[in-house]
């Protein structure tokens, strides 16, 4: 009997440790394998302890019985709690962020911003659900980072929604760009703000959280005015071409307010009210009051926005050949606006590609000596463009650069360039006319600059006085970019919602930073992560029960 007894206490151990080590290899509980496993470790066990209590009983230590009891249930009830507390570990959707990033404190605006807040704010976390480590590893992070939000607000909700279950809440909230990483939707009242995160800036940056608040929040509704008289698209227009009301639509659900202005002799100049001028594609040029009225503007600090028509000539833009824009952008801010339509080989017309890596162009060498501060076309550092991850697809574009030196008090960034494989055509007429372009040697070729931005520091005094405030103007060779079937893609709606953002945002913002460069992280899989959780728990164990096992079995071979 007692050998029935060692037999069935050996098989109980080895039981548990087979179910043990199957649920932590097969990640589950309730699993064939571990469920008999655990069967025959219950069956087994109660055997050897009912054997093992008859056998005292009937021993003359009869007064060691009860102590035995005692000791065999202690084990169990240890036994079943280390479990249970495995279990319930394993199943709590609770994490910390001890990492150098997760471990910094807010920025003192974002703290300013969230205990300012006067009105609710539901914040709607849209994921995208992705095998991929990365991914879950920044949902999890931006989630940790909202907590800490929450703690200086109540007026703060958080909800994850699935992009793929919670249709009818994305349809609610009228959610346009969800990416390959999923999207942060802030709403408050009418008012709603994304944040599309992608693969190239998969955290939520703290910077792009808490411009946002200040979107959804702010009880200044910024205004945009759309400049009118030049035959420019207009936002009343619903032709898919030609007009431009999808882009008032956009501009509207994103908590801007938007009209129409003309400036004519009467008119006082640019209103104070604007926020940003928007000249959206012209067929006539300016006039001179009209660019007065711009120069105040300017100086004032204001905001203007340009996208200009790479087709009009000389001939077309204002009385006796003389065009005033395009001079104007050039001794103002050095804006050169050239005369010019960018053509790409790899489209094989004036259709440009957009893309995030120029590895996919073979054959053609970058040329542009600050090609490091870009990631493919786009600029990788400027809020405009830092987060864009798509390809984009421009028609019948100009090349805008940038004068060096540039004027004085004003700064530039170009965002966009072309692929490595443009040129710039310059006989625009006889491509009008036969359709035909090709390079020639004395024309520009290679990735060429499609959009500027530029900052004008003027005289003025910010409110609290301790700057100048600063104009700010983005100037795009393309208007095609603005049409009602071009807004609808994710690529250029981003790229018209961060330029709009760029040029409103309250100046207490730029002291808010990135949060640094990510953590390095060490990315697991699956079964590395199972074969430190085997190491670093049952190994030790296992050892220690093949410890106890060899030397009981080697003191009964002793003693016998």
């Amino acid at each position: 009997m007692s050998m029935l007894r060692t037999l069935l206490g050996l098989t109980s151990i080895v039981a548990i440790l087979v179910a043990m080590n199957l649920m932590i290899l097969w990640d589950s509980l309730f699993t064939q394998g571990v469920m008999i496993s655990a069967a025959v470790f219950l069956v087994s066990g109660l055997g050897w302890f009912l054997l093992y209590l008859y056998q005292t009983l009937r021993s003359q230590h009869q007064d060691a019985a009860p102590y035995a009891f005692n000791a065999v249930i202690a084990s169990v009830a240890v036994l079943v709690s280390l479990i249970m507390v495995y279990m319930f570990i394993k199943r709590a959707d609770v994490s910390l962020d001890l990492t150098q990033e997760g471990r910094q404190d807010l920025a003192p605006q974002t703290v300013q911003v969230l205990e300012s807040l006067t009105e609710p704010v539901e914040v709607f976390c849209i994921w995208v659900k992705a095998g991929d480590s990365q991914v879950r590893l920044a949902q999890e992070k931006a989630l940790l980072f909202l907590e800490r939000c929450q703690k200086y607000t109540d007026l703060l909700s958080v909800q994850v929604l699935d992009s793929q279950k919670d249709l009818v809440r994305m349809e609610a909230l009228d959610v346009m760009r969800i990416q390959n990483v999923g999207t942060v939707v802030l709403k408050s009242q009418s008012r709603t703000k994304e944040i599309p995160l992608a693969e190239v800036s998969v955290r939520l940056e703290e910077r792009d959280f808490t411009n946002a608040l200040i979107n959804v929040s702010r009880k200044q509704i910024p205004k945009v005015y759309f400049l009118e008289g030049h035959g420019g698209r207009k936002i009343t227009d619903e032709d898919p071409v030609t007009g431009g009301h999808i882009l008032k639509q956009v501009l509207e659900r994103e908590a801007y307010e938007v009209d129409s202005l003309l400036l004519t002799e009467s008119s006082s100049g640019v209103p104070a009210d604007c926020s940003v001028l928007v000249l959206n594609h012209y067929q006539r040029d300016l006039q001179e009051l009209e660019l007065r009225a711009l120069d105040a503007y300017l100086e004032g600090g204001g905001r203007m926005l340009f996208f200009i028509n790479p087709t009009i000539r000389a001939d077309e833009a204002g009385m006796a050949g003389q065009e005033r824009l395009r001079p104007w952008l050039m001794s103002r801010l050095g804006v050169d606006v050239a005369e010019d339509m960018l053509f790409s080989e790899l489209t094989g017309g004036p259709q440009l590609m957009l893309l995030t890596d120029f590895a996919q162009v073979t054959g053609y060498e970058d040329t542009n000596p600050n090609a490091v501060e870009f990631r493919g076309s786009y600029h990788s550092t400027h809020p405009i463009t830092r987060n864009l991850s798509t390809v984009m697809q421009f028609q019948a574009v100009r090349s805008v650069t940038m004068r060096d030196p540039l004027p004085d008090s004003v700064v530039g960034t170009q965002l966009l360039r072309s692929t490595p494989d443009a040129w710039g055509e310059t006989d625009l007429e006889g491509y009008a006319t036969t359709g035909d372009a090709r390079r020639d040697g004395f024309e520009f070729s290679g990735a060429a600059s499609l959009a500027v931005a530029m900052t004008y520091q003027t005289d003025d005094l910010t409110i609290d006085g301790a700057r100048s405030k600063d104009g700010r103007v983005v100037v795009v060779g393309d208007f095609d970019c603005t049409s009602n079937q071009a807004v609808v893609d994710i690529g250029t709606a981003s790229f018209l919602l961060n330029t709009f953002a760029w040029l409103t945002e309250s100046e207490q913002l730029i002291a808010i930073r990135p949060r640094g460069s990510a953590s390095q992280v060490l990315l697991l899989t699956e079964s590395e992560q199972r074969t430190i959780i085997w190491i670093s728990v049952l190994s030790t164990v296992q050892l220690i029960v093949v410890l106890g096992v060899g030397v009981l079995l080697y003191r009964r071979r002793v003693h016998s």
